[in-house]
């Protein structure tokens, strides 16, 4: 286990980029702006809606295959105590395959995101403060291959080439685990956003949540957590704020689920940085005989 760490900030909202801000929180933002500035991203066009084909409940987390022609989403089944990932075809929302994630107390899956070939997702007990099991899950087939134990809710991953990073109820906290669950750090997150899903892209982390009633999708710093730019969204015509819950970068597009059934996905043009695919670094090389995380049998 690694202490808790607290990252060193500079963390501004400008008020002259018209970015919200607690009131409480005015006079310390201010007196950083001449720190860093803050940019103010833009929401690209939407190019399209997409139902999905699926009874979902509670969808929770959103992220795409390679070349974008699918799309893997979680959802909690609330009445039926059960987690859900189910992979759908991004041109109509087809449901192509469906599996259910859930770890005896824990039926909670967050955001989730992909590296290569696989899926990371965690399932969470339905309380803050509570437990998760971390997953990898094979893409092609939604199969288990391995998890690991987390003392704490975590709402979201974003695997990166080298790490995962994971933020619990509210982002209240994030962490940073090897591949294996081994924790490397954990550093306090003093914004007022409430992030509900994430994504690595390139050296940036991407964010999307709410502040009050207000969506907004973040580009932050790792691992201290500074604020780079705020794109302001708005809501669906059924009046659900659009960073509701998930958000993925496929491409070009942006990818918004914000809505219980029946689910939609709102696709953005992305004016961010460019995605590119991610692949595995392997760890420093060291005496003892290479091991695969792939090849141990799945945590029961």
């Amino acid at each position: 286990m690694v202490d808790l760490v607290r990252v060193p900030s500079r963390r501004a909202f400008l008020a002259a980029a018209g970015l919200a801000m607690p009131a409480g929180l005015a006079r310390t933002s201010l007196a950083r702006t001449q720190q860093v500035s803050v940019r103010s991203g833009t929401l690209g066009t939407r190019l399209r809606t997409v139902p999905l084909g699926a009874t979902l409940d509670h969808p929770q987390g959103i992220t795409a295959s390679a070349d974008g022609t699918t799309w893997y989403v979680t959802s909690v089944l609330r009445k039926e105590q059960k987690g859900v990932l189910a992979a759908f075809r991004a041109s109509d929302g087809g449901l192509v395959s469906r599996q259910e994630v859930q770890d005896g107390p824990r039926y909670h899956p967050g955001g989730l995101g992909r590296l290569g070939d696989t899926l990371w997702l965690p399932v969470a007990e339905y309380r803050r403060s509570s437990t998760s099991v971390v997953q990898a899950r094979d893409a092609a087939t939604l199969a288990l291959r391995t998890s690991f134990a987390v003392a704490d809710h975590v709402g979201a991953i974003a695997p990166t080439p080298s790490a995962l990073i994971g933020c619990n109820w509210d982002a209240r906290l994030f962490y940073e685990w090897t591949f294996d669950g081994r924790q490397v750090r954990a550093v306090e997150h003093d914004g007022s956003a409430r992030y509900q899903d994430l994504q690595w892209l390139g050296d940036t982390l991407v964010a999307a949540g709410l502040i009050g009633d207000q969506g907004v999708v973040d580009l932050l710093e790792w691992p201290t957590l500074d604020l780079r730019e705020r794109i302001v969204v708005g809501a669906t015509d059924r009046g659900v704020v659009l960073t509701q819950e998930g958000m993925a970068v496929a491409r070009n597009t942006l990818l918004l689920m914000p809505e219980d059934d029946p689910s939609r996905v709102f696709v953005h043009e992305w004016l961010g940085p460019a995605a590119t695919e991610m692949t595995l670094v392997p760890p420093p090389s060291t005496t003892e005989p290479e091991t695969s995380l792939f090849k141990k049998k799945p945590t029961p």
